[in-house]
């Protein structure tokens, strides 16, 4: 503990002062997406390495998760020379000092939450309903894992609706439709994690896993409504599946501490290459590929159960769990050795 005290004693005197200023207008209390605009600033002042700032403020109650250290001064108190002085009631451009001009920003804000390597159908639909949801969550006090409960529950309805679809059409549709709502409910709670700063490991986990066990179950569910060997078929392909993403998460676990597959590399993939490098689509490779990627497919169930086709459903999951499967049984086989995990 020593040690961390004394590694953060030396980050603080090599810092230049930082003191963030505010405007008579008190915009800096004002809330932008759920998180005041000065509470805005500092968090960005700690992903920068900032530990400390100064607060030319008058003093308001800050959230207790705010990472870094802040001391309030006077509001007239002139920065000491050589201190980096920052605006406490400006984001990105924007200096807030009304509604009108808050609402601007959690505007802008919102607009630029998705992620830079999202699929075609997150880029052309999804994103244009989660925005707006996401806007209203950040209003509220449901905290992301919240909406990650509320996507799960969406999603099993899905998969039993999709279920009881052999004796109904309305409820194959209805399981796709719920299916689909499901995958933008899950670009929620990922957005309002960025929006309000409350991204968290159990997050990740809660995220990536459940949206795995749900594609299974209605891979399953669309077998049990197309019945016969479809059934078989259904699950078969998704218990494998299942046992290559497990794998491929204990992994991703083993070298990064975390859950998030985007970090996955396979067997012949460069640990190096960035997320956007990996899944970016530039060409006619990527846009086929992007149709195994959640969005896409998701997309692809809620239009085929809404025609009334359990059995494309199963033959797109299966072919989907059937690729997983291979590949991870070669990346077993011919994957470099694993550095240790990364503290």
């Amino acid at each position: 503990m020593s040690g961390a005290f004394s590694d953060l004693a030396d980050r603080v005197r090599q810092q230049p002062p930082v003191v963030v200023i505010v405007g008579p207008e008190g915009g800096y209390r004002m809330h932008v997406g759920g998180v005041t605009v000065l509470e805005r600033v500092l968090w960005g002042l700690s992903r920068e390495g900032v530990v400390t700032a100064d607060v030319a403020a008058e003093p308001f109650a800050l959230r207790p998760d705010l990472p870094l250290v802040v001391v309030w001064v006077a509001p007239e108190t002139a920065p000491e020379d050589g201190a980096r002085v920052i605006r406490g009631d400006e984001v990105q451009g924007t200096r807030v000092v009304d509604a009108a001009s808050a609402d601007a920003l959690e505007r802008a804000l919102c607009l630029h939450l998705a992620k830079s390597h999202q699929g075609l159908i997150d880029g052309w639909i999804n994103w244009r309903l989660s925005t707006p949801i996401t806007r209203l969550l950040s209003h509220t006090s449901l905290r992301p894992n919240h909406v990650t409960a509320v996507s799960m529950t969406v999603g099993l309805a899905g998969c039993l609706s999709a279920a009881c679809g052999g004796s109904s059409w309305g409820c194959l549709a209805l399981g796709g439709v719920l299916m689909q709502l499901q995958s933008v409910l899950d670009s929620c709670d990922g957005e309002l994690a960025r929006l309000r700063f409350q991204g968290s490991k159990l997050g990740q986990w809660l995220d990536n896993v459940s949206d795995d066990v749900l594609d299974a179950l209605f891979v399953v569910g669309a077998g049990v409504a197309a019945g016969g060997g479809w059934f078989t078929l259904a699950l078969a392909t998704s218990v494998a599946r299942s046992v290559a993403q497990s794998l491929a998460y204990h992994e991703v676990y083993r070298r990064y501490g975390t859950g998030d597959l985007y970090a996955f590399r396979i067997w012949f993939q460069q640990d190096e290459k960035s997320v956007d490098d990996v899944f970016a689509i530039r060409g006619v490779g990527d846009v086929v590929r992007a149709f195994g990627r959640r969005d896409a497919y998701v997309f692809a169930w809620m239009v085929l159960c809404v025609l009334g086709l359990p059995q494309a459903v199963v033959v797109y999951g299966a072919v989907l769990g059937s690729m997983i499967a291979v590949m991870m049984a070669l990346h077993v086989v011919l994957r470099r050795p694993l550095p240790a995990k990364k503290q």
